[in-house]
């Protein structure tokens, strides 16, 4: 029913992914993120005020757990990270953001 709902109002406006995080492991670095990620029609913009962010491991998948976007990324100081998914099927999608010990989850409808 909740990913029936979130395929709903998904066209014409940047719609907001809401993320959840993973229980992380021992912290290697001090450093952490509060990233944004957004999408519109097929395009997700990952956005991150805060820090230069290195070697952002982005995946989205399927519902099926099959990888259809899958980069290593960084992103500047204000300024967001575009990719298009092209070739994919209208339906629900998880996008995770891996950076060192945090992952990041949420789902959007294509």
């Amino acid at each position: 029913m909740f990913l029936a709902l979130l395929c709903v109002n998904a066209f014409s406006e940047e719609v907001n992914i809401e993320l959840h995080k993973m229980k992380e492991g021992p912290s290697t670095r001090s450093l952490t993120i509060d990233p944004v990620v957004t999408y519109d029609a097929n395009t997700v913009h990952i956005y991150n005020s805060d820090n230069l962010l290195e070697n952002l491991q982005v995946t989205v998948k399927d519902l099926l757990g099959n990888v259809v976007y899958s980069n290593a990324i960084s992103i500047s100081y204000n300024q967001p990270y575009s990719f298009i998914l092209n070739n994919v099927e209208s339906g629900v999608y998880e996008i995770e953001l891996s950076y060192g010990t945090n992952l990041f989850y949420g789902y959007f409808c294509l």
